[in-house]
């Protein structure tokens, strides 16, 4: 199996990708590098790829695209809740549930990676069904117990490193066969796509939440967050669903 991972940035130089082959309970990272260019993310989508993680909103609110079409005809706008105009389903259901509440990808500055995914993703499933997942790479290393905070940025290096050390001790053979590690510490973009990878094996594995029913056609038309269950990380190279 093939998973890969994509941290996306509005800009190709911005965006790590890490590329995971794994093998008769072997894993080893194929590709691991801070940019990508939109050319290459077309390619990872498709064979070989397994299964993909995408570290960026895969569609808007529902009621906030209803509310720019209905303003963009000049016709009557009757606003709506502002949580439900800024925030997704998914994002809603992440605060609730594990009290993380994702950027808003309609009033933030989410939306610039977000307005270069869109074109790069047409036609495929939102909601995990088609080999794309969308993931949040905080919101997974917490759930493996991980340091999931401050890790970004020049400031955060020493903080990176606790976060790469574990997880390279939760999957050693990982560590056995990594190359370039190094580059985990130095660019947190990189990082986050390896996570992305990991929760991508996580989804072809069934080790992640399973949407809840109620939010099951918001999460075709809105995108929807794949966490990993807790306890998961240990089960990824063993490939136990």
């Amino acid at each position: 199996m093939i998973t890969a991972g994509v941290d996306l940035a509005s800009r190709a130089e911005n965006t790590g990708v890490c590329v995971l082959r794994w093998d008769a309970g072997q894993v080893g990272i194929e590709r691991l590098d801070g940019r990508l260019e939109d050319s290459d993310l077309r390619a990872l989508l498709g064979p070989p790829s397994d299964m993909v993680g995408l570290d960026v909103p895969l569609g808007w609110p529902r009621q906030f695209v209803e509310l720019v079409h209905r303003h963009s005809e000049m016709k009557s706008v009757a606003g709506g809740e502002m949580k439900r105009l800024s925030h997704r389903a998914t994002d809603r259901w992440v605060h609730c549930e594990f009290r993380r509440l994702p950027l808003s990808v309609s009033t933030d500055r989410i939306a610039y990676p977000a307005l270069r995914a869109a074109p790069l993703l047409e036609g495929m499933p939102r909601d995990g069904s088609g080999g794309l997942v969308e993931v949040y790479p905080a919101l997974a290393l917490q759930r493996w117990g991980l340091p999931h905070r401050g890790y970004k940025g020049t400031a955060g290096r020493a903080e990176r490193e606790k976060v790469v050390e574990q997880l390279l001790s939760a999957l050693p053979r990982l560590r056995e066969r990594g190359t370039h590690l190094d580059r985990l510490r130095d660019n947190d973009n990189c990082l986050d796509a390896l996570v992305a990878a990991l929760v991508a094996r996580a989804a072809a594995l069934d080790l992640c939440e399973p949407i809840p029913m109620e939010h099951r056609d918001d999460a075709r038309v809105e995108g929807w967050i794949h966490v990993p269950l807790a306890g998961s990380l240990a089960r990824l190279e063993a490939g136990a669903p």
